[in-house]
């Protein structure tokens, strides 16, 4: 009697390791194939409106109506979430975006093009804030070490995958036949939501440190250095990948003359690049003494490539460039996620920040990048974009490597780190 007494925790403990080794499993599984989605969506948007032929403007706003769409919707999701079931609703919009894909390459215009691709934004939001949301709840359980698989797996399926299956189908298929496989796939992930999601977020409470929340409001988050630095760079992020992303393919065609069918590359490398760093190389940065200096080299290495696609037209340097900016972003979004999870800070309402400042720097990137290209040419946007991340880098890295001392904030933050041998 005694010697079964130790067996059944152990028991307990292994039924849960692998009830939880079940949930990551399915839970990456449909987040890969949703980004792979949203990845051919990408591509299949700007070669619709290629198709219509456009100006960068007008390709930009198509772009960028489904960003800013989701940037609207993010905050409303939040309360039709808590009033509502994940499952249910992940699997009622799936389907809606599935309807939605069938009637897209059949618009007459570039402004219809642009308006559904909003209302499909407002569509993907409910779907982004339904499975981040069921990430957090599960994360304090599967750990932190599990932190960065979400976004990683999700931009392996939205910057590599998704842009190659895109361009594959249109080259085999035709844009038409692309569009309809999309619908499908959204039809399949309403099916696969249903099976892997819950029916409601309620662990969430239990799993949060309620009773430490720290600074809440904006006005509170903004006093605090940290919070600044990340906030800046993590916006002036997304208006930089935003930009790329959306003329990648039109500098691989217009500059570099690459075939249609291989412009998707450049987009590639740039999210396989993040994607390494973000699943394979967090440990290595944020356990590092000097991951200070690899934030600030990585900004460097962004700047590097901003330089590289303005002055060198070559398919070795832009792929070179595309290497560099997503290894720059990773490491980015590395040290932003590892000093906001040290800071004494709502981590809920800050990732609601990012979230929101992310999808409008991205929006702005667009819409920017777009009339930027139409006014001074598209290789001079790059440049342009050089000069606030300069001035970023000088406020925030250029005075501190001169010191050669530590920011103040970080010690203020995690104080037994500097106490550690």
């Amino acid at each position: 009697m005694s010697k079964s007494l130790p067996f059944q925790p152990d028991a307990a403990v292994s039924a849960r390791e692998g009830e939880l080794r079940a949930f990551l499993l399915r839970f990456i599984g449909l987040t890969l194939l949703s980004g792979v989605t949203i990845g051919m969506n990408k591509v299949l948007a700007t070669l619709l409106g290629l198709h219509l032929h456009v100006s960068n403007f007008q390709l930009a706003a198509i772009s960028s109506a489904e960003t800013l769409a989701m940037a609207l919707g993010t905050i409303p999701a939040g309360y039709i979430l808590s009033r509502g079931n994940p499952k249910h609703l992940y699997a009622g919009v799936s389907l809606s975006l599935a309807l939605a894909f069938c009637v897209l390459p059949w618009l007459p215009g570039w402004q219809w093009v642009a308006l559904l691709m909003f209302l499909v934004g407002l569509c993907i939001s409910l779907r982004i804030v339904a499975m981040s949301t069921v990430f957090l709840v599960r994360l304090p359980e599967l750990g932190q070490g599990k932190a960065g698989w979400y976004k990683g797996t999700l931009i392996l399926g939205m910057q590599f995958l998704g842009p190659l299956c895109g361009n594959y189908l249109i080259a085999q298929l035709g844009l038409k036949a692309g569009f309809l496989i999309s619908a499908l796939m959204f039809a399949i992930l309403a099916v696969l939501g249903w099976q892997v999601l819950p029916d409601n977020t309620a662990p969430r409470k239990q799993a949060g440190h309620s009773t430490l929340p720290g600074a809440a409001s904006l006005r509170e988050l903004l006093r605090l250095p940290i919070v600044r630095v990340t906030y800046l760079f993590e916006i002036l992020a997304s208006f930089t990948a935003s930009s790329v992303g959306v003329f990648s393919i039109l500098l691989a065609i217009r500059v570099l003359h690459w075939p249609a069918h291989h412009s998707v590359w450049l987009m590639a490398v740039q999210g396989l690049s993040c994607v390494l760093v973000l699943l394979f190389l967090g440990r290595f940065v944020l356990a590092s003494r000097y991951h200070e200096q690899l934030y600030g080299g990585a900004h460097l290495a962004i700047m590097a490539a901003l330089l590289i696609l303005g002055l060198w037209p070559s398919s070795i340097a832009y792929l070179a460039a595309s290497v560099l900016l997503g290894l720059g972003l990773g490491v980015n979004n590395l040290v932003n996620t590892d000093n906001i999870a040290r800071a004494p800070v709502d981590k809920a309402r800050v990732s609601a920040h990012l979230t929101l400042f992310g999808m409008v720097g991205g929006t702005a990137g667009a819409l920017a990048a777009g009339r930027l290209a139409d006014l001074t040419g598209l290789r001079n946007v790059f440049l342009i974009w050089l000069f606030p991340w300069l001035a970023a880098w000088l406020v925030f890295h250029g005075s501190r490597w001169l010191r050669r001392s530590p920011p103040a904030a970080i010690p203020s933050l995690a104080p037994t780190a500097k106490s550690a041998p």
